[in-house]
């Protein structure tokens, strides 16, 4: 008697593009517990630039311009470019359909600016980094100005993008049976995505407000508190884009091991044509009552798009009749 193996419920590629955020998180993370840490086990000392205030915590810049300071410049840049490196990982991996391709032209346009954005963002804190509270205070509070503006602009693209891809579930591949659950057209991941990183923000928003507030008032204990609480939050942005990244890992692993699933992704062959590939493995949209065998038929393009049909109903459509976002017509004019 012959048994199945047996298989985890969750298969992915454990080295995949979703670890480029987590390397980052670690990063940071690890930077702010490494000078946290030292701080207090230093007897919690307060620095001689400070003028000597009675203060508890100090501030991250206050422990950066110290002997620290190689530490604050070194992971303070390497965790800015595996952060960019996340955005432009995720446009790569829409753009060449490893994820979720875009269902609007818009989208692309937002990816890059997200990207630019970040970059700015992320060469403000370098910039904080190097030049420190001690020698150089008004350029560092000038860089913290910019990171802040950066950050927040990126985001802003990135989760409108998320909101597209919620809005408009008919237009999202055909194999995302677990990605809408119910009949409400918010009722998919993509919302509950974009709502979990608009709560990001505006917790974001009040910890830097509080944070600005408490320092107008003199109260640089509070304000020290709220400004490691943003700190440490920022890192909970990674992880997010480090799930949004992650279901690339699952369908590397379910294209490259068919025999495990239900037929519904096919193994790409190097010497097969296009056309035999199926529309769940490029994540393009399936039309209803599309003719494979006809594919000239007039206005194919315009047809409903089966949002929720089970691979069974998946059809075969010649991949250069659907050319991605850029030949969606009248569906991507949002």
């Amino acid at each position: 008697m012959q048994h199945k193996a047996r298989h985890p419920l969750l298969r992915f590629k454990i080295i995949h593009y979703y670890i480029i955020p987590f390397i980052a998180l670690v990063v940071w993370w690890g930077m702010l517990i490494a000078m946290l840490s030292c701080w207090s086990l230093q007897g919690h000392p307060v620095y001689a630039f400070m003028g000597y205030t009675d203060q508890s915590p100090v501030y991250i810049s206050d422990i950066g311009a110290t002997n620290l300071k190689p530490l604050f410049i070194s992971c303070a840049g390497f965790q800015a470019i595996f952060f960019v490196g996340t955005l432009i990982m995720e446009y790569y991996l829409r753009t060449a359909r490893k994820l979720q391709p875009y269902v609007s032209t818009k989208q692309p346009k937002f990816a890059i600016a997200s990207i630019i954005f970040a970059a700015i963002g992320q060469l403000g804190i370098l910039f904080v980094s190097i030049f420190d509270t001690n020698s150089h205070h008004k350029v560092h509070l000038s860089m913290v100005g910019v990171f802040i503006a950066g950050c927040f602009f990126a985001c802003f693209f990135n989760f409108f993008n998320s909101f597209i891809f919620g809005n408009y579930p008919h237009r999202l591949s055909p194999d995302h049976e677990k990605v809408i659950f119910g009949r409400h057209r918010w009722s998919n991941v993509y919302m509950i995505s974009f709502f979990l990183k608009i709560f990001w923000m505006m917790a974001a928003a009040a910890f830097a407000l509080l944070f600005g507030i408490y320092m107008q008032k003199g109260n640089d204990d509070s304000s020290a508190i709220f400004e490691w609480t943003i700190s440490f939050w920022y890192g909970v942005l990674l992880i997010m884009w480090g799930i949004d990244l992650f279901p690339s890992a699952v369908k590397h692993y379910r294209v490259r091991h068919p025999e495990e699933f239900d037929n519904s992704f096919k193994p790409y062959d190097g010497n097969e044509k296009d056309d035999a590939r199926t529309i769940s493995t490029y994540g393009a949209p399936t039309y209803a009552n599309f003719d494979p065998n006809n594919p000239e038929a007039p206005n194919h393009t315009n047809q409903d798009v089966l949002s929720n049909g089970p691979p069974s109903t998946l059809v075969q459509v010649p991949y250069n009749e659907l050319d991605g976002a850029n030949n969606y017509r009248n569906y991507n004019q949002v």
